[in-house]
């Protein structure tokens, strides 16, 4: 589906699609540098539903009078659209809070240098050879013991 900016319901259906793709995929993020554009591109979102949401209630105020009930009791359904435009109004207010905060805390991550964790990066059998040469290496320089400086260790002396 392609975004109209025409279609409302298309839209806001293509929107649920997407939320539901990302809430899914933000479960495991490979590369962690792909979180800050992740929070860049969510707080667009937010910015995006939170004017749809003063859109929409803006929309229900002007269309109010047309309003009726299944019964045809255009009091009450003048009351209920007055009442779905305030309780959009404090959900627009509600996700500028929202915004507020991913605003944020992507500004936090910006500050972020992710480094890779070198534990699970190395092959284990390099950990088990560093291991290894930290071990023959510490032998070596601890005084009193069976091997000396000027012996070599097996070919894995580290150097400083």
């Amino acid at each position: 589906l392609m975004s109209t900016f025409e279609a409302a319901k298309r839209d806001a259906d293509e929107l649920r699609e997407a939320a539901r793709a990302l809430a899914y995929a933000t479960r495991s993020i490979k590369n962690p540098a792909d979180t800050y554009d992740v929070l860049g591109s969510l707080q667009h979102a937010l910015l995006g539903v939170h004017q749809s949401l003063q859109q929409l209630a803006a929309w229900h105020l002007r269309h109010g009078q047309y309003a009726a009930t299944d019964e045809g009791d255009r009091t009450a359904g003048h009351e209920h659209a007055a009442e779905t435009a305030a309780r959009l109004t404090a959900a627009a207010v509600d996700v500028d809070r929202a915004t507020d905060h991913v605003m944020s805390a992507w500004a936090e991550n910006g500050h972020i240098a992710w480094q890779p964790d070198r534990h699970i990066e190395a092959a284990p059998n390099q950990l088990t050879a560093l291991a290894e040469a930290l071990s023959a290496r510490e032998t070596a320089l601890t005084p009193g013991s069976e091997k000396t400086r000027e012996e070599p260790t097996a070919g894995r002396d580290l150097s400083r």
